[in-house]
């Protein structure tokens, strides 16, 4: 049955602190038998079958799921969950995933979400577990702590400004609730006569607050829009971050990917366009026409807002398309540019040069960004017009590179008297 949008309004008084993924999952059934190993196929094999067993430590729930979460997309891209294991008789955890040779694995084993990802014996940070695949192999990891076994409490909140929380939004179209929070420019409380523009933004737990950020670390949106709006480098904006869920492959993909799934965009883009929107126009000062309205995203978030870009240009105006996983199915994305009529949208596109896994991963991951760039501009769109194209030097897959890009992509997308 869908479930109605049901919007909680935070109560008590506002935050004011001021305080100083991915992608797809390949899931294998745990069966290891201790058998001899087959022959190898008479044509080598560009692949390796890595098996993770783990080893949890004493106290753990026999119902814990644990998962092993790390830079691949058959690990969940660091989304906190990833390859989800299977439990053995003896307690051990496995789970095998398959990953080209030569790919550099990092990973950590969480029991899912980071906070409870694997901790030191005395409850120390650990550096990320690492593996070059060569072959088929099998990966013994011996977990000896959790996060939420050790630590005293949550880490500290370093929001910035007035912030808005909405908790547990549901949704006709989706199946998990999720929370929102929301971003409110200086001056919104005095100047009550003043409508604002809007950006919504996906992966919205990492946007301003290190509490709730992947491994504690933000975008800092919400510092560095204070900033840029004191100093008259960019229009006062609303920025509107949508938390994911475990469904975020799904929702950020517009089709299936043959080996991770996906493709309920379109259902993510009705909640965000006829729910989540109506929501915020009533609730606060917004200017809700489309050409005050932006979305953005990184990973799979920056797909979801291009292809919001070519399917909902009625709704979006400003999009912002940080890292896009342009190898998604094949390279849907880039056929559907080609297809596509031009729109009056300003895009917002970046990728840094470092990454992938491997020197040649980066490379095709340059590639695809470039190859996209080269469709848009095909299909009518202009360089330093509208569309603005960057790429960072030696940046990678991660929230502290796409924290170093806010600021250029705001002053893009929302400049000063724009």
């Amino acid at each position: 049955m869908k479930r109605a949008l049901g919007f909680r309004r935070s109560s008590g008084p506002r935050l004011a602190l001021g305080l100083a993924w991915l992608w797809g999952v390949t899931m294998l059934p745990g069966c290891g038998n201790g058998s001899e190993p087959v022959k190898p196929a008479p044509e080598a094999s560009n692949e390796g079958t890595v098996w993770f067993v783990v080893t949890v430590p004493e106290g753990t729930p026999d119902t814990a799921s644990v998962y092993v979460s790390g830079n691949q997309p058959a690990l969940g891209n660091w989304d906190g969950y990833g390859l989800k294991t299977s439990r053995l008789p003896d307690g051990t955890r496995e789970a095998a995933a398959s990953f080209e040779t030569g790919t550099r694995l990092e990973f950590k084993i969480t029991r899912g979400g980071w906070e409870t990802v694997e901790k030191g014996p005395q409850g120390e940070e650990l550096s990320n577990r690492t593996h070059e695949v060569q072959g088929d192999d099998t990966l013994r990891v011996a977990v000896k702590n959790w996060r939420d076994w050790v630590e005293g409490g949550p880490r500290p909140h370093t929001l910035t400004g007035d912030i808005r929380l909405h908790r547990n939004v549901t949704s006709r179209y989706l199946s998990r609730p999720r929370d929102v929070i929301v971003y409110l420019p200086p001056g919104y409380e005095d100047e009550t006569g003043r409508r604002y523009p809007v950006l919504y933004m996906h992966d919205g737990q990492n946007l301003f607050d290190e509490a709730t950020s992947f491994l504690g670390i933000e975008w800092g949106v919400d510092e560095t829009a204070e900033r840029l709006i004191r100093d008259g480098a960019i229009e006062p904006l609303i920025v509107v971050g949508v938390y994911n869920t475990a469904d975020r492959i799904a929702e950020y993909t517009p089709t299936a990917d043959p080996r991770y799934g996906g493709g309920d965009a379109d259902d993510y883009g009705r909640f965000l366009a006829e729910e989540l929107k109506p929501f915020v126009d009533r609730t606060y000062r917004t200017l809700p026409d489309r050409e005050h309205t932006g979305v953005a995203g990184s990973s799979l978030g920056g797909l979801v807002s291009l292809y919001f870009a070519l399917t909902r240009a009625e709704t979006f105006s400003r999009i912002g398309v940080l890292s896009p996983s342009v190898w998604w199915a094949d390279g849907d994305i880039l056929r559907r540019v080609h297809d596509a009529a031009k729109t009056n949208t300003r895009i917002w596109l970046d990728v840094g040069t470092a990454e992938g896994s491997t020197p040649q991963e980066s490379q095709r991951t340059v590639e695809g960004a470039r190859a996209l760039r080269d469709a848009l501009i095909a299909r009518g769109w202009t360089l330093a017009d509208d569309l603005r194209y960057f790429e960072d030097p030696g940046a990678v897959h991660n929230e502290a590179a796409w924290a170093r890009r806010v600021e250029p992509l705001l002053r893009f997308l929302f400049p000063e008297g724009s």
